[in-house]
C-alpha cells in the first residue's frame, strides 16, 4: 500500500515543499507575464508523461526523457536568455543594488501631455521613454547625457528637425530628462508593427524587455501610441493619455509592505494553488513515497 510506504513529514519536508512552491509559483507568474503560458503547459505535460513512465517502470522511456530534459534546459536558456537576464536583474534590484523608483508630479504629467499633443498636432515625430522599476542602461545605446529638468521647451527643442538627436528617443527618470538621441532595441513582433514606423518598432521593442512606458508620436499620422509590456495602443484623446501616464507611475511606485502583502494574497490565486499542488506531488514522487522494502 502506498500509505504504508509514505515517509513521515517533518519540519525540513515542510520547508522543502514551501521553497519549491515559491520557485514554481515564480516560474508560473513569469510564464504568464511573458505571454508564454503555452510553454509552461507543454513542460507540465512532458513532466506528467515522465512521472507516468517512472511509476509504470518504463525504463527506456525514462532514459529517453532524462536525455531530452538535459537538452531542454540548454534550449530554454538559449530561447529565453533575454527573459532570464530580466529575472536576474530583478533579483539584483531586490538585493544589494539600491533601487530608484519612478516618481512624478501632476505638473510633470501635464508637461508630457501638452508637449506630445503639440508635437502630434504639428506632425513632428517623437519617442519618449518613462522609466519604471527596471534599469534601461543595458537596452539603450548612443545619444547624449542631459539630466535636465523636464519642460515643454526642452522636449520640443529636442525633437525639432534641426536637433541632432531628434530621430532618437528621450529617456525620463525621476522627473528629469536623462538622455536624448538614444537608440532602442527593435521589436521582432512583425504582426504588431505592420505599417508602423521605426519609432513604434523601437517603443514596442523596449516595452518587451523592460517595464518602461514608451510614447511614440507619428509624424505621418499625427497620432500618439503607447507601448507597455509588449503591447501597442493608440491614444484616443488627451484625457486617456493623462490617465495612462498617471496609472503607470502609480503602478511602478513603491508599495507599502501591507499593501504589497494584500496584493500578493489577492492576485494569481490559481497559480498559487497549482504551484502548491505541484510541489506536493514532486515531494511525494521523489521523497515521500519510499521504495518497497526500504
Amino acid at each position: 500500500m502506498i500509505l504504508g510506504r509514505l515517509k513521515a513529514v517533518g519540519l525540513s519536508d515542510l520547508l522543502d515543499i514551501a521553497m519549491v512552491t515559491v520557485i514554481i509559483y515564480a516560474l508560473l507568474v513569469w510564464f504568464k507575464r511573458t505571454k508564454t503560458a503555452f510553454v509552461a503547459l507543454g513542460l507540465l505535460m512532458l513532466a506528467a508523461l515522465y512521472a507516468l513512465a517512472r511509476v509504470m517502470g518504463m525504463t527506456m522511456t525514462v532514459w529517453i526523457f532524462q536525455g531530452f530534459f538535459a537538452v531542454l534546459i540548454i534550449a530554454i536558456v538559449i530561447i529565453f536568455q533575454e527573459e532570464l537576464r530580466h529575472i536576474f536583474e530583478r533579483i539584483a534590484l531586490l538585493g544589494l543594488i539600491p533601487r530608484e523608483e519612478a516618481v512624478s508630479s501632476p505638473e510633470q504629467v501635464e508637461i508630457l501631455v501638452r508637449s506630445l499633443s503639440d508635437l502630434a498636432r504639428d506632425r513632428i515625430g517623437a519617442l519618449v521613454v518613462l522609466r519604471g522599476r527596471d534599469p534601461l542602461d543595458r537596452h539603450v545605446e548612443g545619444g547624449w547625457e542631459l539630466h535636465g529638468e523636464l519642460s515643454e521647451a526642452l522636449i520640443k527643442s529636442i525633437f525639432d528637425s534641426h536637433s541632432l538627436g531628434h530621430d532618437g528617443a528621450v529617456t525620463i527618470e525621476r522627473g528629469r530628462v536623462t538622455r536624448f538621441g538614444t537608440l532602442l532595441p527593435l521589436s521582432k513582433e512583425f504582426a504588431k508593427i505592420t505599417n508602423l514606423g521605426t519609432r513604434h518598432t523601437a517603443a514596442l521593442g523596449l516595452s518587451e524587455r523592460t517595464d518602461a512606458l514608451c510614447l511614440a508620436v507619428s509624424e505621418e499620422r499625427g497620432t500618439i501610441t503607447l507601448a507597455r509590456r509588449g503591447d501597442l495602443r493608440a491614444v484616443g484623446n488627451l484625457q486617456e493619455m493623462k490617465e495612462t501616464i498617471e496609472a503607470f507611475f502609480r503602478d511602478v511606485a513603491p508599495s507599502p509592505p501591507r499593501q504589497a502583502l494584500l496584493y500578493f494574497w489577492r492576485h494569481n490565486t490559481a497559480e498559487k494553488a497549482l504551484a502548491l499542488a505541484l510541489a506536493v506531488l514532486l515531494w511525494l514522487f521523489f521523497i515521500g513515497i519510499r521504495a518497497p522494502g526500504s
